[in-house]
């Protein structure tokens, strides 16, 4: 039987409050238990971190994780790693340059996407990356939680770059997706 599709996670710290408990790797793990995935979730509070993880993923040893997941506070092209930090997507970009191709993006982050075109394309240009997904909307954490699990699945075990796009407009998924302003864009610049 064959190993299930990667993720490689950046999770950022949720809330100042460190008893919170909040994390995606409860999500993690159930996708992992099913056979649906394999992860490895890294804690990034400082851009210096988050560099640290994301050169190490980009490194051969993790080629079978395609798929990189974010999962910080986000604001319009800005991920939020910390309250006393955050990092541009262009510095990410700089960061991986070059070095994605094939990968998928995905920013579970608050508006991270909320970009021009032009932007987005820059990124996926710069980072070669075949495709990020992401939100342009706040959204639940709570809420989003079924549709990020259904997301992961899908962008690990989809096969084409489009079988993201094809889930969110599908009639089960379409209204969430739209309501969590969920947006690809793809190497390609076409975006929806």
């Amino acid at each position: 039987m064959a190993k299930p599709g990667g993720v490689f996670c950046f999770e950022g710290q949720w809330a100042d409050d460190l008893t919170e408990r909040g994390s995606v790797l409860p999500t993690l793990e159930l996708l992992e238990r099913l056979g649906s995935i394999r992860f490895v979730h890294r804690d990034t509070a400082t851009p210096q971190e988050l560099r640290y993880f994301l050169e190490r993923w980009l490194t051969r040893k993790y080629a079978a994780y395609q798929v990189g997941f974010f999962a910080l506070h986000g604001a319009p092209t800005r991920l939020q790693l910390s309250d006393a930090y955050t990092v541009g997507l262009a510095e990410i970009a700089s960061w991986a340059s070059g070095q994605c191709e094939g990968r998928r993006l995905y920013f579970g982050s608050c508006s991270a996407l909320r970009a021009s075109d032009t932007t987005l394309a820059e990124f996926l240009r710069e980072t070669k990356a075949a495709m990020m997904c992401g939100f342009t909307k706040d959204i639940d954490w709570i809420e989003s939680a079924a549709f990020e699990t259904v997301v992961l699945n899908t962008l690990v075990n989809g096969g084409r770059a489009d079988s993201v796009e094809r889930l969110i407009k599908s009639p089960r998924w379409a209204p969430l997706a739209q309501h969590f302003g969920f947006r690809i864009v793809y190497q390609n610049g076409r975006s929806t």
